[in-house]
């Protein structure tokens, strides 16, 4: 979770509880006078140097820009989210399902581990440490509800220079980040696999492991911005592993009964867009009470292999070719902000919205799925 950066409190001196010696009120009554100039010695005095930044003092504070957009998928931000997804039969334990009528709950519990931030002039420079961790589960299934995923990522630390370019107008900041290097690792559900064990499917998880950098570029980033806003964001992530089959890999024996004779990926870039409008004004909108839409479209990678369906008591195999596809990705609701958090420039927030998503599906051991649906509540909160 990251902390915002702490600001120093004086406290106003209070008189004291008790009467003043007599010794110390004769002193301070002398000290007054010999500290106060005289006549001509501003001119004779010798001027003090003009005050420096100070580049150590922010060690371990947390910037309050660089966040992830509302609609990042896999994001470091906090966010448990309820809906209805796409059903695969592998996944129902106790009854089969039709499409996009299977309630699912997505729990994303991520951090951003605050290293350093510092501003002088118009500039900004923060870094910090993301982790996160996400899990979807079939938590409605009356037998077991079963963990159908769970996603692990971390790395970095991730750079960002912010360049301010005025409090008004429609253009505010610009600004450019870089995670040289972030692991993401996946692994499939005991029930499911389980499942997949004694059904004798042929492959009963793949190895998601891999390694990637991430370069991003801001306008208007609104971190700190609590004012109606347009903003955006170009990414672009390069694999930087090359081991097994490149994103994954599939053991044998361990993980597949058989030599499934699979290709290693030739893609090595995801590319994604991102828009966010924030609305601090007008009907059901406020400074504290901000209307969020979040949209992202990701151009992602569809894993290339097999697909199974079991038919006339035996597995049928799909083969699957690795392709880009587009994904969406939107949000849609209100962010909450406490009085002492807009008074201070907090970018913490509560936020509620509905959240809609299209495309490959997300969780790293179903990334050959392709369109995968999902509609929903969600609650975030912003560190």
């Amino acid at each position: 979770m990251a902390f915002p950066v702490s600001r120093a409190y004086h406290p106003p001196m209070s008189r004291p509880s008790s009467p003043v010696p007599r010794l110390a009120a004769l002193l301070l009554t002398l000290a007054v006078p010999l500290a106060t100039p005289t006549p001509g010695a501003a001119e004779d005095a010798v001027p003090e140097p003009p005050e420096t930044d100070d580049w150590t003092s922010g060690f371990l504070e947390s910037p309050s820009f660089g966040r992830p957009f509302v609609s990042e998928i896999h994001s470091p931000q906090l966010k448990v989210e309820i809906g209805y997804s796409k059903s695969y039969s592998e996944f129902n334990l106790s009854e089969k399902s039709e499409r996009f009528d299977r309630p699912v709950v997505e729990a994303h519990i991520g951090a951003l581990i605050p290293l350093y931030a510092h501003s002088w002039g118009p500039w900004s420079f923060g870094s910090t440490l993301p982790i996160s961790v996400h899990v979807l589960e079939d938590m409605f299934d009356p037998i077991t509800a079963p963990v159908i995923n769970t996603d692990y990522r971390f790395g970095g630390p991730r750079f960002t220079l912010l360049r301010k370019l005025g409090s008004e107008g429609f253009v505010r900041n610009v600004a450019v980040s870089w995670l040289p290097w972030f692991h993401e690792c996946t692994h499939l559900g005991d029930e499911i696999t389980i499942y997949r064990k004694d059904a004798d499917l042929p492959i009963t998880r793949i190895n998601v492991s891999y390694e990637f950098t991430d370069l991003q570029l801001t306008l208007n980033d609104p971190s700190d911005i609590f004012e109606t806003l347009h903003s955006f964001r170009l990414g672009t992530s390069v694999r930087l592993s090359s081991r097994e089959l490149g994103w994954f890999g599939v053991r044998g024996e361990v993980e597949a009964d058989e030599d499934l004779n699979l290709k290693k990926s030739e893609q090595w870039v995801e590319s994604y867009a991102q828009y966010e409008f924030q609305r601090a004004d007008g009907p059901l909108a406020s400074q504290r009470f901000t209307n969020v839409f979040s949209f992202e479209a990701r151009r992602r990678l569809r894993y290339g292999y097999p697909l199974y369906k079991y038919e006339n008591d035996a597995w049928t195999t799909t083969d699957v070719k690795e392709s880009m596809n587009w994904t969406f990705n939107a949000y849609f609701g209100w962010k909450f902000r406490s009085a002492s958090a807009l008074r201070e420039q907090d970018p913490r927030a509560l936020g509620l919205y509905f959240h809609f998503y299209r495309g490959i599906n997300p969780y790293g051991q179903l990334r050959n799925y392709p369109g995968y649906p999902f509609f929903g509540l969600s609650l975030a909160y912003d560190p």
